[in-house]
């Protein structure tokens, strides 16, 4: 048979093919002619859903291609083996969570025991802004196939404080007896996803995403578009909450659960993708780790050496150690005895940022200020007036300011704080004749290494030692982490 001969009824030129038997098309170039290609992307391929996610970018009036940051609000390595109470806040009914290196596991215990649950969650909350869309990202895995009367969610979701801890807002993947499915949640009413029959293999990781925009809502399964969830009709957007926390949820209810299994976080990070939000990573760094306060893996509570109603008993500092009753905090309060004129310089506060191992995330220390308070107290100054010359030592390896350069130690570095003098007969409570001392680092940060010391530093320029002189002192490194 033969083939279709095109040609022009005027031109009487005929249209050539490619070697593929494709017809060879030139497009158009005026805006007379309509045929032009629209660019579009390709989200996903639809290998779980069937149909590809394509999506056109945007341009604006002035011809820009509209393009977005992603700024992080928040992200954790569940890799050490206690809570961390400054971030994370833990409920349970009879079932319990285990923190190790491995993981936070869920039903630590193996318990199939019906009306029981516990719940994992941040105290900080993650904001929804307007056009934006928020990105929950989780590495997890499964220690066995779904079964009866479990369920764990997982995701962006307020949830309730008391047993089975169930989610009354938010955005969240789910496994129950079904399989995995997605959620999305209004003040309590309910939008799920069909189960996305992926059959997953106990104990491997996937990586788990939920992409929340104010007309939809996406999830995915190691890069896979499993489902797209329509915010329904009535609703502005998916959830009601205009922020929320990350948490986990694991409940065994309707009667005992078929068979023990456990949900693994291996980490979880939160993020905006739209405005272009400018910090510094140490800024970053206090909004993911923690403000002044003790981070993953370490102590928690607050780093500075404050004790709640109880006043610092005096000391007298030393040059190669911190004595007793000095803070040993990163800024706290601290008493020392008066002392005469001498070379020595004594440490008066000294705080070892901790060391980076497998189970501890080690972060720089990044001090952008300092200010000292100081007061005389116990009795006014006698003959000689007190002048103390302030330093911050850094960097060194070893808490002693002593420590040698060497090629597997640091000493200290220093910079002057300043100078704090006190008159003869200067009364008790009387603060320095210049008051606070305040140094602002600015452009110029401090950067202080894992496993090295920051140290206040002080020198007894002038001064007689009145058995009941002691000057009282608060000092606050203004920091972030990074």
């Amino acid at each position: 048979m033969a083939g279709i001969r095109i040609e022009g009824n005027t031109s009487g030129t005929v249209a050539e093919v490619t070697t593929s038997n494709e017809l060879k098309v030139a497009l158009s170039t005026t805006d007379a002619n309509s045929g032009k290609v629209r660019m579009m992307s390709e989200n996903d391929a639809g290998d779980a859903r069937g149909v590809p996610y394509l999506a056109s970018p945007e341009t604006d009036d002035d011809s820009r291609l509209r393009v977005a940051s992603e700024a992080i609000f928040d992200t954790e390595t569940m890799n050490y083996t206690a809570q961390n109470t400054g971030k994370h806040i833990y409920r349970n009914t009879t079932m319990a969570f285990a923190w190790s290196a491995a993981g936070l596991t869920t039903n630590s215990g193996n318990i199939t025991t019906t009306t029981t649950g516990a719940s994992f969650a941040t105290y900080a909350e993650f904001p929804f802004i307007g056009s934006t869309l928020m990105y929950c990202e989780i590495q997890a895995s499964f220690t066995a196939l779904p079964t009866t009367n479990t369920t764990v969610d997982f995701g962006l979701q307020r949830i309730a404080t008391t047993n089975p801890f169930a989610a009354t807002d938010g955005v969240y993947f789910r496994l129950s007896s079904d399989g995995l499915k997605g959620v999305i949640n209004y003040n309590g009413t309910e939008t799920q996803t069909t189960a996305f029959g992926l059959t997953y293999t106990p104990n491997q990781k996937y990586q788990f995403i939920i992409t929340a925009h104010e007309r939809e809502v996406e999830f995915w399964i190691n890069g896979v578009l499993y489902a797209i969830v329509d915010t329904p009709v009535g609703q502005g957007q998916p959830f009601m909450s205009s922020s929320l926390p990350f948490a986990v949820r694991h409940a065994i209810a309707g009667g005992a659960a078929g068979a023990a299994l456990s949900f693994v976080l291996n980490d979880y990070c939160v993020s905006i993708g739209g405005p272009n939000i400018s910090q510094t990573a140490s800024i970053m760094g206090q909004r993911m780790y923690g403000s002044y306060q003790g981070l993953s893996g370490g102590t928690m509570g607050s780093l500075a050496t404050y004790p709640n109603s109880t006043n610092p008993t005096a000391a007298a500092p030393s040059n190669t150690a911190l004595t007793a009753n000095l803070p040993a905090g990163l800024g706290g309060q601290g008493a020392v005895t008066a002392a005469v004129a001498a070379a020595t310089d004594g440490i008066w506060g000294s705080y070892q940022v901790r060391a980076g191992t497998a189970n501890v995330q080690g972060c720089r220390l990044v001090l952008r200020g300092v200010y000292i308070d100081l007061v005389n107290l116990g009795a006014a100054v006698a003959t000689t007036a007190t002048t103390i010359q302030f330093s911050l030592a850094f960097g060194h390896t070893a808490v002693s300011l002593a420590t040698a350069e060497a090629a597997t130690a640091k000493a200290a570095r220093r910079i002057p704080l300043g100078i704090a003098t006190w008159a003869i007969g200067a009364a008790i409570g009387a603060q320095p004749q210049g008051g606070r001392i305040s140094v602002d680092l600015g452009d110029a940060p401090i950067f202080v290494n894992p496993g090295e010391f920051v140290a206040l530093v002080g020198k007894f320029l002038a001064g007689s030692a009145t058995a009941s002189q002691v000057i009282n002192f608060v000092w606050m490194p203004i920091y972030g982490w990074e």
